[in-house]
């Protein structure tokens, strides 16, 4: 059940043509996400997510969903979950201060774009109805976002220091299903037993553990979903060429 003090609609495809200033200022943004964002305009991301979609197991039709998306960056799965009909709140943090950082590498001084200035142009672009808020997973509770039927979370709990503290807040926040995509140790599951590398030590990025997909699927259920079941492993591959690992999980909560 949503807060009183929150208004949610349904979004509304734009009729008009996008301003030359918007599109002019999307040419120029770097993108973690491809997104098209008006005819003749998609954005060169990181990641291009459009040919993964069908490995996610959203529901086609969410009329009448509440949906949360948790670390939403550009936002393409909160647009995806709204395009197909759901009421969509994304949380995310400006602030990259904020982060989860190895002290020797957490910075100390704010960037000068915010991390949500992406998601923001898009939302004008595309004239959704998506509600962002600057909000750590750490931090998400039932009084202050609500409940909702579906909670997305894609490559977001690799990045986390406290995965299990996160899930817990995701398991609070969720009623129905939760859908989970992450990376995944391929050398843990040589073990017989979950088990997760430790990967802060690393300066290519900020990664602090890689758990097998037996240790995502524990972890999971033992954050309160009762039923655990995988969906799909495949591999994303980036703009620059290389290619990530994942395992996309359901999890879904008793009664659902």
């Amino acid at each position: 059940m949503a807060p009183v003090s929150i208004r949610y609609h349904f979004a509304m495809a734009r009729t008009d043509t996008p301003p030359a200033e918007l599109i002019a200022r999307a040419r120029n943004l770097d993108w973690y996400h491809t997104l098209e964002l008006a005819p003749d305009l998609v954005t060169d991301g990181w990641f291009d997510l459009r040919g993964y979609v069908r490995h996610y197991g959203l529901p086609d039709r969410m009329e009448g969903m509440r949906a949360l998306e948790v670390g939403t960056w550009d936002g393409f799965w909160a647009f995806e979950m709204e395009r197909r009909g759901a009421e969509v709140v994304a949380i995310d943090l400006d602030d990259e201060r904020d982060l989860d950082w190895p002290p020797r590498r957490r910075p100390t001084t704010f960037r000068d774009r915010p991390r949500g200035e992406g998601f923001r142009l898009a939302r004008e672009l595309l004239g959704s109805n998506v509600e962002r808020v600057d909000c750590s997973i750490y931090h998400a509770t039932p009084e202050e976002l609500g409940t909702f039927d579906l909670v997305f979370c894609g490559t977001v709990l690799i990045h986390l220091r406290d995965q299990l503290l996160a899930l817990e807040r995701i398991a609070n926040l969720c009623n129905g299903t939760f859908i989970s995509a992450e990376e995944y140790d391929r050398l843990s599951a040589l073990v017989p037993f979950p088990v997760s590398r430790y990967r802060a030590d690393r300066d290519s990025d900020v990664v602090f553990w890689q758990p097998s997909a037996r240790t995502w699927k524990r972890m999971l259920s033992s954050a309160g979903f009762d039923r655990v079941e995988e969906q799909a492993r495949f591999k994303m591959r980036s703009r620059d060429g290389w290619s990530v690992r994942h395992i996309v999980l359901h999890g879904r909560k008793p009664g659902a």
